[in-house]
């Protein structure tokens, strides 16, 4: 039995009709070869699309009666057209002289607090100053009770320096006067000097002790009844920043041993 001579490829018939392979047809010749990139250039390109909803915008709705005045609602007076066009008041030319005079009264208060000090404070006493109507008189036993006396002055703080002097009035020979202190920093005048004065009682009479005018220089004095080598006398005492004394005027009355004070303390002392 003979076989039928073999046929090429291209002689072949197909079999069926063409046949599609993915997108792009089978050669018409019949080959079965592989699909090449060439053979889908020329298909038609067809656009892809998405069927969305289209926008819908929303739209608030008001409830009824929205911005409709209520039941009953009646409109004030309009104000006049000045009031519209009020200037307002610039506040802060009040605020800048209120802190002016905060600043100035906290700046005077404090220099008025603290002058007495600076002025008072450092001072030095001269004992051969002279002074008007009184003679210095060498006398011991004057000296000797100034002495004795001038224990007296108390204070919390430590002395600088102590004096004591006696004088004598030019015009009445028995009337003499015994002056004793200290120089130091004195923080409260009035207190020593009123402690003074009452230690002062315990070794001679002070009796009825009153404030009286201190000068011009200042400061605190005491004036007071006592007694002297048996007779009549009167105790003064002065007191600021730098130096607290005591002098007893015998045979003198408040009012002269005041004003007499007042001499002896301008003359023996000196500040700064």
């Amino acid at each position: 039995m003979t076989q039928p001579p073999d046929e090429s490829p291209t002689q072949r018939q197909p079999a069926s009709p063409p046949t599609w392979v993915g997108s792009a047809s089978v050669p018409s010749d019949g080959s079965r070869r592989r699909r090449q990139w060439e053979d889908t250039l020329d298909l038609p390109v067809q656009p892809h699309t998405l069927d969305l909803p289209a926008r819908v915008d929303y739209v608030p709705v008001p409830p009824p009666g929205y911005g409709k005045p209520p039941p009953g609602y009646r409109p004030g007076p309009i104000p006049p057209p000045w009031q519209f066009q009020k200037r307002r008041r610039r506040k802060w030319p009040w605020v800048l002289l209120i802190m002016f005079l905060l600043c100035a009264g906290c700046c005077g208060g404090s220099y008025a607090w603290a002058r007495p000090w600076w002025v008072q404070y450092p001072a030095s006493v001269n004992v051969d100053a002279g002074v008007a109507g009184l003679t210095k008189v060498n006398d011991a036993a004057s000296r000797k009770t100034a002495e004795q006396l001038q224990t007296s002055l108390t204070s919390d703080h430590l002395d600088e320096s102590g004096f004591t002097v006696a004088y004598q009035d030019t015009t009445d020979g028995r009337a003499k006067i015994l002056v004793f202190g200290v120089t130091r920093f004195i923080t409260d005048p009035a207190r020593d000097l009123d402690a003074s004065l009452r230690k002062l009682g315990t070794k001679i009479q002070v009796q009825n002790v009153r404030e009286v005018d201190p000068g011009l220089l200042g400061g605190e004095q005491r004036c007071a009844a006592s007694r002297l080598d048996g007779r009549a006398a009167t105790v003064c005492g002065w007191a600021d920043h730098g130096v607290i004394a005591i002098a007893v005027f015998a045979g003198k009355s408040v009012e002269a041993a005041s004003t007499s004070m007042q001499s002896i303390r301008a003359a023996i002392v000196t500040r700064g």
